[in-house]
């Protein structure tokens, strides 16, 4: 989950791109970056059906919601560095590295992503592709 908001690995990146030159990026792990603008739009969606609909019980529940598409964490840091270039004309290379070569407390499972069907057929949202959202979110971090 990224957005202009609060800490989150789009705004880490942005600035580590702007203190190096090379950074070292996971590239074994898999998910879809999401952007909290597009969730707080599902949010709002979920709800106007709800109240629309308030007898209907198979609109609430557990519903998972994340964006189209898939990264890893370097494709998802090496996009946030080409929006950087092409914008303000820094170049930032992203080095692939394995989960074994970046340690961390916490583990992170190998594919994070969700499917989001259930969603999409019963209240007829469907998050945009990541690629799609990054650059707006980017515009309001720059």
């Amino acid at each position: 989950m990224y957005s202009p908001f609060g800490a989150n690995f789009a705004k880490t990146i942005l600035r580590l791109a702007g203190e190096r030159d090379v950074l070292r990026i996971v590239s074994d792990q898999v998910g879809a970056p999401s952007s909290a603008l597009d969730v707080a739009d599902g949010v709002l969606t979920v709800a106007r059906n709800v109240l629309s609909e308030p007898d209907r019980a198979d609109l609430r529940g557990l519903f998972h919601m994340g964006a189209g598409g898939e990264a890893t964490w370097a494709e998802f840091a090496a996009e946030i560095c080409d929006w950087l270039r092409a914008r303000k004309g820094r170049t930032v290379t992203v080095e692939k590295i394995t989960t074994a070569d970046y340690p961390t407390p916490a583990r992170r499972p190998a594919n994070s992503r969700l499917d989001s069907g259930k969603l999409a057929s019963l209240h007829g949202y469907r998050m945009p592709l990541w690629r799609a959202s990054l650059p707006g979110v980017l515009e309001r971090l720059a």
